[in-house]
């Protein structure tokens, strides 16, 4: 049972980059100007738009690898970066006035728990223990 739910929980925080971002390439593409667009949400939170592309590379590329469970303990560490950076910037345009430390708080506890499977990268189905296996 125990490997079953730790692969439920892999699937879990890699889905919140994974999905979100296969959502954002979907509107990119079917919004015209839709790049532009996104680069100006990130302007409008303080991230230069240059950043636009790095985004989408780590959170598609760390999402589905730790989806499949490969390099997990790196997927997991990058993506920890990756939501603490964006906790960071939503506490900062927090404290410019803006209410968004509930995204503050969330982007905090999912990379407390990419953190945890960092830690602990051994879970069940997963392409990292499919080679440890054949290795053996």
């Amino acid at each position: 049972m125990k490997i079953f739910f730790s692969l439920i929980a892999r699937v879990f925080l890699a889905s919140i980059f994974l999905v979100g971002v296969l959502l954002l390439l979907n509107n990119l593409l079917s919004t015209p100007n839709g790049y532009g667009i996104y680069q100006d949400m990130l302007g409008a939170r303080g991230v230069p738009g240059i950043f636009a592309p790095i985004s989408i590379a780590v959170q598609l590329i760390a999402g589905t690898t730790l989806i499949l469970g490969y390099k997990t303990q790196t997927s997991a560490y990058v993506l920890s970066v990756y939501a603490s950076i964006w906790a960071l910037i939503y506490l900062v345009n927090s404290l410019a006035g803006q209410p968004l430390i509930l995204q503050v708080l969330q982007y905090l506890a999912i990379s407390g728990g990419l953190l945890h499977l960092a830690i602990n990268p051994m879970t069940g189905y997963s392409l990292d223990n499919l080679c440890n296996k054949k290795k053996k």
